[in-house]
């Protein structure tokens, strides 16, 4: 029988590297910069820019991800 046991010698770090957690980080990197116009930001503008994020990680072209649905 293999031997299972683990070992662990140093700090462990834990990323989210799923495609939706890259949207949400890639959504709140383009709010944080866009947060200089102090406009009042809707649910309708988060749900499509969370979309185009989500889009982006996927593969989409650059047409697509802004293409209005």
């Amino acid at each position: 029988m293999a031997d299972t046991s683990t070992q662990i010698s140093g700090p462990v770090e834990i990323e989210q590297t799923s495609q939706e957690y890259v949207a949400f980080k890639l959504m709140h990197l383009i709010s944080d910069y866009e947060a200089s116009s102090q406009t009042t930001k809707d649910r309708k503008y988060w749900l499509s820019l969370y979309r185009q994020c989500y889009k982006a990680t996927k593969g989409y072209s650059l047409e697509d991800i802004l293409k209005v649905e």
